[in-house]
C-alpha cells in the first residue's frame, strides 16, 4: 500500500525536486561570506566589500582602525573575500595583531590574534553607544 507521504515523494522526484538537502549543504548556506579589511596589523572582518560601503562608513572604518594604533594612519589597505571559515586560519597572515569582527559570524581562529566582536558598521553609525562599547573594548585590550 502507498502511503501519502511516499506518494509526495514520488512525485517529487518525478518533478526533480528533492524533499530533503544533507546537512553539509544546508550548513554552507547559513556561512555569510565575510570580507576582511587590512591595514598593516589590523583586519576587520566586513559583511560586504570595503568599496560598497558609503564614504560615511568608509571613515568610521579607517578611523576604528587607526584609533588602534597598530595602522601607520595610511588609508589604502587591501580587501578579501572570504567564504569558508575553517580555512581562516590560512587567510590571516601572523603580522595580524588584531581583528575587529563587524560581521554576524563567531569566528575562531587558532592563532593568538586578538578579535573584537563588534556591532555591524550600521549599527555603529546610527548608536553613540555602541561606538562606546567597541571603543572601551579596544582601550582594555590595547591598553590605551
Amino acid at each position: 500500500m502507498i502511503t501519502a507521504s511516499i506518494k509526495t515523494n514520488l512525485i517529487l522526484k518525478e518533478l526533480g525536486i528533492t524533499r530533503f538537502s544533507s546537512r553539509s549543504s544546508a550548513n554552507k548556506s547559513i556561512i555569510n561570506s565575510i570580507y576582511i579589511y587590512k591595514i598593516d596589523k589590523v583586519s576587520v572582518f566586513l559583511k560586504k566589500d570595503f568599496k560598497e560601503y558609503d564614504i560615511d562608513q568608509k571613515k568610521l572604518i579607517l578611523a576604528i582602525m587607526n584609533s588602534t594604533t597598530l595602522t601607520n594612519g595610511r588609508s589604502s589597505g587591501q580587501s578579501i573575500l572570504f567564504d569558508n571559515k575553517n580555512e581562516l586560519d590560512d587567510i590571516i597572515d601572523s603580522s595580524s595583531k588584531l581583528i575587529i569582527n563587524f560581521t554576524n559570524n563567531e569566528i575562531k581562529i587558532t592563532s593568538k590574534i586578538h578579535i573584537i566582536d563588534s556591532f555591524d558598521i550600521d549599527e555603529l553609525a546610527s548608536n553613540p553607544e555602541n561606538k562606546k562599547h567597541l571603543w572601551n573594548s579596544i582601550k582594555a585590550l590595547l591598553n590605551l
